[in-house]
């Protein structure tokens, strides 16, 4: 009987690799870890935004009039805030001639860098000791932009759960969109490299490809320089490559197993969003006109009937679409007050979408599509002092706050101890733009209320002309000439609505010739203030760093002596992480949050100048 035949020396067994379950583990996890950390941030601002807005609805006003005492150790911890406030917030670094950060910005983004990257790149090892191993953290790096993907959708989104939960308004939101937008390119790209060996020839490697392309062409077409020389331009280019973006990463990631899940919210996300603007426009938008009045070669004022169901905060913004112009255009406007269930706009004229408004004026009313309100203004209620400034159609920003806190005062028959409203323009007409608001809430005021208006002309102020300009944004020269867009206004500017300092008594001083001394003018405000003072300010970079500048002061011993506490909110669009960081002190002082805004002015096509 023969024996067994022996087995063939060419058959191996099949080597194990020992790393692969160690890489399949931590690639597993660590994208979770991130967005634990995240969430748990998110979660934080939620908690202190929800607080700070019960203790701004119970504030009242002190009524103290700048009294100092010994000191006090209950104020302790308000001046320690405070110090936290202006340092955070206030104290600025220049990055190059197009960003200015503040402290907080710089630490936040420096923070989810570091995150990121140190959960893609730690513990990449492998088991023989190769360092930094791309089969370690080239998958792990992808994951973890799979999941960011969410984060980035829900932080564009005009109508999302962060700005419920958190009190940010979406366009103050759009700064952080960039920096997760440009960190998730980064990672696609290291995710890449260490993939580097793989072929094309699947569809789901192209589609991976097509995403990292597509993300990569958003961010460099995304900076400053690049998108403020065509805005419009860029909006629709970044919309056609943010759909193959999407998609691309969708196909690329639900090939390999469990990440597609992690792709398919942002989708849900950004659909959701149109659609409940989609709505909101077809809601609020039955047989709309907008009436379009020229005010100066540079500036439009439009009236807009106030849907039936439509309300608004002062300070809170709309988006306009005008068919007439563009279909495909929605530009956000600040809305100025309301006239007889009429909204109504300044428009700073500019290029493109603005310049074709004023080029159409002589149409009389035009078909008009309104999606809003959004925007998350300042909540000055309960404030002992609230000061307003603003440059040039800035003013549309802080009308509306100043309307709202004569309002309050007529309604509850306490008076702010103080109400500061200053505005620097170019030419002493455009004061006619808010002579009858004014003087329709200056009526039946009580009589005790220390209300002053200040209005500055720029247009000769001689060797500060220069600087005047920079704090007005009427020194665009690229509209029709004057003469041309004088003949359109029918010289309205100069013959109705002339704005007669007589008619407010002691309210209104018009300065001539001169701008605003905001440092001496912020100065005495805190001397002579207590409890909590609010300073809200729209206008040109120069005018707010002006306004930051005036506040830098820690002023520890003057607060814990009884010194008021300042707030600072700049409006504009759209580069500012500052909310969120301030909602943590806002439950300790019991106010609304610190915002600083680096650029821009509302009211004014803000899109044009994000």
């Amino acid at each position: 009987m023969d024996s067994p035949a022996p087995v063939p020396s060419t058959i191996f067994a099949q080597k194990v690799d020992p790393d692969r379950a160690i890489r399949v583990q931590r690639a597993a996890d660590y994208p979770k870890q991130v967005w634990y950390l995240l969430a748990s941030f998110i979660a934080f601002v939620s908690i202190c935004h929800g607080i700070s807005l019960l203790f701004s609805r119970t504030r009242r006003i002190q009524g103290r009039n700048g009294e100092r005492g010994g000191i006090s150790l209950r104020r302790v911890p308000l001046a320690f805030v405070n110090v936290f406030r202006v340092m955070a917030f206030r104290w600025t670094i220049p990055i190059g001639n197009y960003y200015t950060l503040n402290v907080a910005e710089v630490f936040l983004t420096a923070a989810y860098i570091a995150i990121v990257f140190t959960w893609s790149l730690i513990n990449s090892t492998s088991t023989i000791g190769v360092k930094f191993d791309p089969k370690y953290y080239a998958n792990r790096a992808a994951h973890i932009a799979a999941l960011q993907t969410n984060l980035l959708v829900a932080l564009a989104m005009k109508n999302n759960i962060l700005s419920f939960l958190t009190g940010v308004s979406f366009d103050k939101l759009n700064y952080l969109h960039r920096v997760v937008a440009r960190t998730t390119c980064i990672l696609i790209w290291l995710h890449a490299g260490g993939r580097v060996q793989t072929d094309l020839v699947n569809p789901w490697m192209r589609a991976g490809v097509m995403a990292g392309v597509s993300l990569t062409l958003i961010s460099l077409f995304a900076l400053r320089p690049i998108r403020d020389a065509s805005y419009e331009f860029f909006k629709i280019f970044h919309f056609i490559t943010a759909v193959i973006f999407i998609l691309g990463a969708y196909f690329h990631s639900s090939e390999l197993g469990p990440w597609g899940p992690y792709i398919w919210p942002a989708i849900l996300l950004w659909a959701l969003d149109g659609f409940l603007r989609f709505v909101r426009v077809v809601l609020s938008n039955v047989n709309n006109n907008v009436s379009i009045e020229v005010l100066s070669p540079h500036f439009l004022r439009l009236s807009v009937d106030r849907p039936r169901f439509f309300h608004w905060r002062a300070g809170q913004s709309v988006y306009l679409t005008l068919p007439g112009i563009s279909v495909w255009q929605a530009h956000p406007f600040t809305i100025a007050y309301e006239d007889e269930s009429k909204l109504v706009f300044f428009v700073r004229v500019r290029k493109g979408f603005s310049k074709r408004l004023l080029l159409n004026a002589e149409q009389g009313k035009m078909r008009v599509w309104m999606d809003g309100p959004y925007s998350s203004p300042p909540l000055i209620r309960g404030c002992d002092s609230v000061v307003f400034v603003a440059g040039g159609s800035g003013v549309a920003f802080t009308l509306p706050l100043l309307l709202e806190a004569l309002e309050y005062s007529r309604s509850i028959g306490v008076p702010y101890p103080r109400i500061l409203f200053v505005w620097a323009v170019r030419d002493q007409k455009h004061a006619t733009w808010i002579y009858k608001p004014l003087l329709k809430a200056l009526k039946d005021l009580p009589s005790n209320l220390p209300i002053k208006i200040e209005i500055y002309v720029t247009d000769t102020a001689g060797a500060h002309e220069e600087a005047g300009r920079e704090w007005d944004d009427d020194s665009v020269p690229d509209v029709p000439s004057r003469d041309d867009s004088e003949e359109k206004a029918g010289g309205s500017a100069d013959s109705k609505d002339a704005l007669d300092p007589f008619s407010f008594g002691d309210v209104l001083t018009i300065e001539r010739g001169a701008r605003p001394d905001l440092e001496k003018i912020l100065t005495e405000v805190r001397k002579t203030g207590s409890g909590t003072i609010s300073v809200n300010v729209c206008g040109t970079l120069a005018l707010a760093n002006a306004v930051r500048g005036s506040l830098r002061s820690p002023r520890f011993g003057d607060i814990v002596r009884g010194g008021p506490s300042v707030l600072l909110h700049v409006e504009a669009f759209g580069t500012v992480v500052s909310r969120l960081l301030s909602a943590f002190d806002s439950t300790l002082t019991r106010t609304s949050f610190d915002v600083v805004i680096c650029k821009g002015s509302v009211g004014v096509i803000t899109g044009q100048n994000p």
